[in-house]
């Protein structure tokens, strides 16, 4: 069976163990790869894949990193036990932090780079970013997100959206027809994050949206930044 159709099927049927096993050994096929990268092939890879928002080659500054992500995760309204929906695995900073927080019963988290996940998988420049996307709740999926967020049947407590590294770079995942799924996906009065980058016509373009979703949304600016994260409430 195709690899896309297939994880896409066990999407479906929520075998997440079985998503996660057939994306790590995908991933692991550029394990040594990325295991000979120097550090600054290493930090090109990441800063031109990932945006480097909080981490890039001159900027390796952990506080900054922790700090932008726990905006992002809103890692205050993570509850025990919640199951949590995460677009966009990059380094796995907002894993990290709500790992941190809280325990969680299932984190499933999105991303379409196979790149990316071996270097957060297997040479991480941030150790505890690594150690975090093994722990046993974590559910790593190697796929397109708009693919794999309507293919999913589930309902989730919390869900971060930090689907970069640009809104105005990938349309589709913050298109409403998009939001407007992950809205679907997520459980009444539940919470979730959605990255708005620092263009002020889509921070507008996405509050919009949110707001036409019928969700409660707060704007929350990153300290010393222009970008902004919106925190959102579905309504009970």
């Amino acid at each position: 069976m195709d690899h896309a159709v297939s994880l896409l099927e066990a999407l479906r049927q929520r075998r997440y163990d079985y998503v996660d096993v057939v994306s790590r050994r995908t991933v692991d096929l550029l394990k040594e790869y990325v295991l000979t990268l120097d550090q600054r092939e290493l930090w090109r890879l990441i800063d031109s894949t990932t945006g480097g928002l909080g981490y890039t080659l001159e900027d390796k500054e952990i506080t900054r990193l922790m700090v932008y992500g726990s905006y992002i995760a809103w890692v205050e309204v993570a509850q025990e036990g919640s199951k949590i929906l995460e677009v966009g695995t990059g380094l796995g900073r907002t894993c990290h932090v709500i790992l941190s927080s809280i325990r969680s019963s299932l984190y499933l988290t999105l991303d379409s780079s196979q790149e990316v996940l071996a270097i957060a998988l297997h040479k991480n420049p941030y150790p505890q970013l690594q150690r975090s996307l093994w722990d046993p709740c974590v559910k790593i999926c190697l796929q397109d997100a708009v693919e794999a967020v309507n293919a999913i049947s589930d309902v989730f407590d919390h869900i971060i959206h930090d689907g970069g590294p640009s809104p105005s770079k990938n349309h589709r995942l913050f298109s409403a027809a998009f939001l407007g799924r992950l809205v679907k996906l997520l459980r009444s009065g539940g919470t979730m994050s959605v990255f708005g980058g620092k263009d002020r016509r889509w921070q507008d373009k996405i509050f919009n949206t949110l707001n036409r979703l019928g969700l409660h949304v707060k704007t929350e600016p990153l300290p010393y930044s222009p970008i902004v994260v919106f925190h959102c409430t579905k309504g009970k």
